[in-house]
């Protein structure tokens, strides 16, 4: 694959994004308009489809075959490892997705993406996680957030070559107390989710130190108040606090439609498992609504 070209970015036809070039970092990806939770911002194909793990030579043959634009577009995506394939590392670094290998990395995010696979779309869905002002910056988080600042950045380091500078990363550089906080998040949240180790009371103590911390440190993000209430069912179930169920089962209803839209039955069929073969018939009224 030739890869001496002009970077020439396709303009996007939306009015939610622009892409645009920011010093030092590439392109970025920037709202063209306010943008509310849970906008969908892009739902995006994958200019080129290859196994996992697959060698540079069956990435060259499966690259041979695009359209010209096709090829063209995957040229001008970046590769953070130069020592590698060069198509190789593309492909590494970007999952060959075109607009959305533009959103840069931020330790607090604004937007996530998922990949859907229903209805024979194979597309990946860039999500806003909160309201987005016209102007800013379109960031998602290139890791798993909740590592204290030192780790983050070896991960950053190791995968795409770059320390993070964030206003997270900045923040933790002085206060080592926040920093231990934040990394404290994940440990937590296998705590809550070790159904079979952790006493119910303590998951449900849990839930509620994470819940407070997502509210005031991680901007209420649409998708980590999914996963926490979705994962607080079954200890509520297992101490038979069923209104607790039923409320908690609601806002994930809730959460999980604005994320999952059309693919929402089958993503969030194990909420309605729970509900269906653990809430007693009378508590379960006013949820019928939710489970449609």
């Amino acid at each position: 694959m030739n890869t001496c070209i002009e970077r020439v970015i396709d303009g996007p036809q939306s009015d939610l994004f622009v892409i645009k070039p920011i010093d030092g970092k590439g392109y970025g990806m920037f709202a063209k308009r306010d943008l509310q939770c849970g906008t969908v911002i892009i739902c995006e194909k994958s200019l080129m489809k290859f196994p996992n793990y697959s060698s540079s030579i069956v990435l060259e043959s499966i690259y041979d075959k695009l359209d010209s634009k096709s090829q063209r577009r995957i040229r001008s995506l970046v590769a953070s490892h130069p020592y590698k394939h060069s198509l190789l590392s593309i492909c590494d670094t970007n999952s060959v997705f075109y607009y959305i290998s533009m959103v840069n990395h931020s330790c607090e995010r604004n937007v996530f993406w998922i990949w859907f696979d229903y209805n024979n779309k194979q597309e990946m869905k860039l999500i806003a996680d909160r309201q987005i002002k016209a102007g800013e910056e379109l960031v998602g988080s290139y890791i798993e957030r909740f590592h204290s600042r030192e780790r983050r950045h070896e991960l950053l380091q190791h995968s795409w070559l770059f320390k993070c500078q964030c206003y997270i990363c900045e923040r933790h550089k002085i206060d080592k107390e926040f920093d231990e906080q934040w990394a404290s998040y994940s440990k937590d949240e296998d705590f809550l989710i070790d159904f079979d180790t952790t006493p119910p009371e303590k998951s449900i103590e849990i839930f509620l130190k994470l819940f407070k911390f997502v509210q005031e440190y991680f901007h209420n993000s649409l998708l980590q108040m999914f996963l926490l209430h979705f994962s607080v069912l079954i200890p509520c179930c297992m101490l038979k606090r069923w209104q607790d169920v039923v409320k908690y089962a609601k806002k994930a209803l809730c959460l999980g439609r604005i994320i999952y839209d059309d693919d929402y039955e089958r993503y969030l069929i194990p909420i309605k498992l729970i509900i269906e073969t653990k809430v007693p018939m009378q508590y379960r009224a006013g949820l019928e609504k939710y489970l449609k």
